[in-house]
């Protein structure tokens, strides 16, 4: 038998085991074109399934918070013009607080065209319009029925102290343009703390005694453009449409109570989102 011989490599294996070492990282080092082709085409399969989803799910959740902020809105113009309705003895509507495009048509405080507002232009029952105005008086028991063409009905021939006047109406938003605000006004927020009285910057003064020559009327902020949207009174609602058969936003019914119908929007032009709003407001009498 020959004498065990011990293996003795060709190469150190320092240098066998180096060389191998190198020849898997180049192998690791990178992707081959068709490796590549593979990644990509799978990644643009799982995208063409994620993307309408995220989409989806991004509209929702937009949709979602605008409708939001029409309840929100929708509230708070509820709370507002009811708890100002019942407080009232009565109101008076006209088509609009000044001339100006609603609804496609053209509407005007001075309806009959007199060139005077006065009571000609109250609107009756079935009637619609986009300013309304609540009128409170100091005694109770008042006989405060609208003027409807009955010379015994006719506020002239009466005589009691207004307290207070609030209006609602309906005009170009003066901070977003494209867009319709309801406006409003209150005597109230013009009267100076520990005054017997106060004065509105339109220069009436309250309480004042309504007469043959001082009617509701003649109390009322100017019918001018620049009184419709000035800075002093509040915006109630940013963005509104009319929903009456006018396109306007309050109906007379029955001279008794008023029709509120609307529609408010939110979002933005590329995606808006509205929801309607009918409800019905009866001053106290």
């Amino acid at each position: 038998m020959a004498p065990f011989e011990p293996f003795v490599p060709m190469c150190p294996l320092s240098e066998y085991f180096t060389s191998a070492t190198s020849e898997r990282t180049q192998r690791s080092g990178g992707f081959t074109l068709v490796e590549l082709i593979v990644t990509m085409t799978i990644s643009s399969i799982v995208l063409v399934g994620v993307i309408p989803f995220f989409l989806s799910n991004f509209k929702y959740l937009y949709t979602g918070e605008q409708k939001l902020l029409i309840n929100s809105d929708i509230r708070h113009l509820t709370n507002e013009l009811v708890e100002t309705a019942r407080s009232s003895n009565y109101f008076v509507l006209y088509e609009s607080f000044y001339p100006q495009s609603l609804g496609g048509n053209t509407v005007k405080r001075d309806r009959n065209g007199s060139g005077v507002v006065n009571l000609g232009d109250r609107l009756q029952a079935g009637q619609e319009g986009s300013f309304i105005v609540f009128v409170f008086y100091n005694d109770p028991y008042y006989d405060s029925r609208l003027y409807d063409g009955i010379t015994t009905n006719n506020p002239n021939i009466m005589t009691v102290v207004v307290e207070r006047i609030v209006g609602y109406w309906v005009a170009p938003n003066r901070e977003i343009s494209g867009e319709n605000a309801m406006y409003s006004f209150d005597t109230n927020d013009y009267k100076t703390s520990g005054a017997a009285s106060w004065h509105a910057p339109w220069g009436t003064t309250f309480p004042v005694t309504t007469s043959a020559a001082n009617t509701v009327e003649s109390l009322i902020p100017p019918a001018t453009y620049v009184w419709g949207k000035n800075a002093g009174f509040d915006i109630i609602v940013n963005d509104m449409e009319g929903l009456t058969s006018n396109g306007l936003f309050f109906e007379n019914f029955q001279n008794r109570s008023a029709l509120v119908r609307t529609k408010i929007l939110h979002g933005n032009q590329a995606k808006r989102v509205t929801n309607t709003y009918n409800f019905t407001i009866t001053p106290r009498g």
